[in-house]
């Protein structure tokens, strides 16, 4: 028979008492507790935290940089969106077009080309006439230069029309005029030049008187 002998093994682990655990786990659930406390304060009251205050300083920043460059544009920029067009000052209401003397002209009128005109010593004519004739004879060795021509009748003609010399081609010609009208045509800054010492003159067919009214310039 075999002699089975137990053996004792003896370990070495520390015999802790009841009131050793107690004194060293308490310190542990209270530092636990402690960090449970801290996060929910902080995810309850956010304004109270570092990190949501400085967003808030950040946010007002960007705010009084913004609210600063409003004001810097509204002082730069003019107070009127007309001031912006043709030369008008912000304290103008009135659009328009102003020549080098800072004067407001009226733009494509008759009253502007004609100021044009006197600029360049265009010359005026007017005439009455019945039957086909000369208009305007130029000085010797002198070429005419139409700027404009226009004219009015007493009655209805079945043409009128202009040319250099009588037996030139036309270079205007109306058809059927009717009495009361006023026909013609400007060509400013363009212009109609007959050759040297050749007359102006007017084709009119039919019966009535035709005034006409010249622009022109000897060269």
């Amino acid at each position: 028979m075999l002699n089975i002998q137990r053996v004792r093994r003896q370990t070495s682990l520390p015999l802790v008492s009841k009131l050793d655990t107690h004194s060293s786990v308490e310190p542990i659930f209270e530092h636990v507790e402690q960090k449970e406390q801290t996060e929910l304060e902080l995810f309850t009251s956010p304004s109270t935290s570092p990190r949501f205050e400085d967003a808030r300083k950040r946010n007002f920043l960007k705010f009084l940089g913004v609210a600063g460059l409003g004001v810097a544009g509204s002082l730069l920029l003019p107070k009127r969106a007309d001031a912006l067009v043709f030369g008008s000052t912000p304290t103008s209401n009135v659009v328009g077009v102003k020549n080098t003397t800072n004067q407001e002209v009226n733009p494509a009128t008759e009253e502007s080309i004609q100021a044009l005109l006197e600029g360049q010593s265009v010359q005026k004519i007017t005439t009455s006439l019945s039957s086909s004739g000369n208009v305007l004879v130029p000085g010797a060795g002198k070429k005419i230069r139409v700027y404009s021509a226009r004219f009015s009748l007493t009655a209805d003609l079945t043409s009128v029309s202009f040319r250099f010399t009588s037996g030139g081609a036309d270079y205007e010609r109306y058809v059927s005029p009717k009495a009361g009208g006023l026909y013609g045509a400007n060509n400013h800054p363009n212009y109609v030049e007959g050759g040297s010492d050749e007359p102006l003159y007017v084709v009119i067919s039919g019966t009535g008187t035709v005034q006409i009214n010249i622009d022109y310039i000897e060269v």
